[in-house]
Formats: C-alpha cells, structure tokens, sequence
C-alpha cells in the first residue's frame, strides 16, 4: 500500500500464505467527511486487523484517524485482534507524548494488538 502524496509505503508480506482481504477505508467503507484511516487489511486466518495510515507528517491526525476508523468498523470482526499501523514521512518527536498517542495505544492493547510508527516504509513479514 503507497500513497503518493507522502511517498509513505506498508508492506505485508504474507509468507505463510494466510487469506488476507484488503480495504480501502477512506471514500469506500466510509464515505463521509470526516477522519478516517486510508486501508484495513484483515488477516483472516489469524483474525487479525490492521488499521493503516499513510501520511505526510502529522502523527496526531492519524492517531484520531485511526482511532475513529476502529469505532466505526471494529464491531464488523469483533473476534479480531486490533493493530494500528501509522507510517510518516517525519515525525514532530513533542507529539510521541501527545495524550490522544497515548490512549489509542491503550485502546488497542485491550483489543489484543498493537500500534507501530515508522518512517516512510514499514515491512511486516507473517
């Protein structure tokens, strides 16, 4: 998943060859104005989500991204872990201790998953 925008990049590489489903939220699964995550992957095999933003570098707008995209569509695989995964073109280091950072991570700990930040390319290998 790329955005051109940002030349931001997410790999999933699915070497256990699990069913995987792809989603583009922004505009497809919900098509309102207001915030929402660019993709949710669903890992099927291992019922697990990740949630994918893909920005420039304003790491509070996607955490609330994020966050808003797992209120609205979580309770469609609520037997899903939850994972968030933002990846930046640079991050402003004062918002890593921002308390709306903070909660999401929390949040999605209860949901059995995690949050992971990168610059420009995040690779996950399953």
């Amino acid at each position: 998943m790329t955005d051109k925008k940002s030349s931001t990049t997410y790999i999933y590489e699915n070497n256990s060859s699990n069913k995987l489903t792809k989603y583009r939220v922004d505009g497809c699964l919900i098509d309102d104005h207001n915030s929402k995550c660019d993709f949710l992957l669903l890992n099927c095999d291992k019922k697990e989500s990740y949630f994918v933003e893909l920005k420039g570098s304003d790491l509070i707008k996607a955490v609330e991204q994020i966050d808003r995209s797992i209120d609205l569509l979580h309770s469609k695989f609520k037997d899903f872990s939850v994972n968030g995964r933002i990846v930046l073109t640079r991050v402003n280091t004062t918002d890593l201790k921002n308390s709306k950072l903070i909660r999401l991570e929390q949040k999605i700990k209860r949901l059995n998953g995690n949050l992971k930040k990168q610059n420009r390319q995040m690779t996950e290998v399953n």
